[in-house]
């Protein structure tokens, strides 16, 4: 169930639709105000200042019950988060959530609207912050994630860039192919469109596998699954 946190992805998707069913180029402006007034908004400067303060929240631990530990999927699970620096939040937006199948924790503009982009992305016991201020990260950071399933993870990726076309990187570059190292891991890079690389690990070895998460299956329609 998509929530207000989602009305840029909401806007570019109902622009989207009206075009391929009417030809009509509904502007963003025009998106972003139906968005609003479909989530009991007065208007899109409304709904943007309740995004920014709804953005305050960052980290919130694990829940917990009263029998094995439970994590909650849409928060942080580990201490140490890397920011990666962007340079546009529907770019980003497009290529970490629809593209990798991460879930928007939270995001908007850092200072209130108009500011830049400041949010946080989740898939399994990955998080990543992603930041448009350029005094935050500096571009082109190395980020080693440590995963089994690998095969299935680009199985996943090959599929989702078929049906996204050449909007993940171009028309000339598509899913790399899995490697193997010299130091018995299979590895697989994808970079961002932003300079940054991820770097997917998977050991040959199925005991240093079994203590590795596996990534869920990513979902793209639904940002902000609960």
């Amino acid at each position: 169930m998509r929530t207000f946190r989602d009305a840029k992805i909401m806007a570019k998707t109902l622009r989207s639709e009206v075009l391929a069913r009417t030809q009509a180029d509904l502007p963003h402006s025009a998106a972003l105000e139906i968005v609003a007034r479909q989530f009991g908004f007065d208007d899109w400067n409304v709904l943007a200042a309740r995004i920014a303060a709804a953005s305050a929240s960052r980290i919130v631990p694990a829940v917990e019950t009263s029998g094995p530990e439970v994590t909650d999927p849409r928060r942080a699970t580990t201490s140490t988060i890397p920011v990666l620096r962007i340079f546009a939040e529907e770019r980003a937006l497009e290529f970490y959530v629809e593209f990798l199948g991460f879930t928007l924790d939270f995001g908007g503009p850092a200072g209130g609207p108009g500011t830049s982009f400041y949010g946080q992305i989740i898939r399994g016991a990955t998080t990543f912050q992603l930041s448009e201020q350029p005094y935050d990260p500096g571009a082109g950071a190395t980020v080693v994630i440590n995963i089994d399933g690998l095969d299935e993870l680009r199985d996943e990726l090959r599929l989702r860039y078929s049906a996204m076309g050449s909007r993940v990187w171009g028309p000339a570059v598509w899913v790399p192919e899995v490697q193997e190292m010299p130091w018995q891991t299979r590895v697989m890079t994808i970079s961002d469109p932003f300079g940054n690389h991820l770097r997917f690990s998977e050991p040959l070895d199925p005991a240093a596998r079994a203590g590795l998460p596996r990534w869920a299956p990513g979902i793209t329609i639904d940002r902000r699954s609960r």
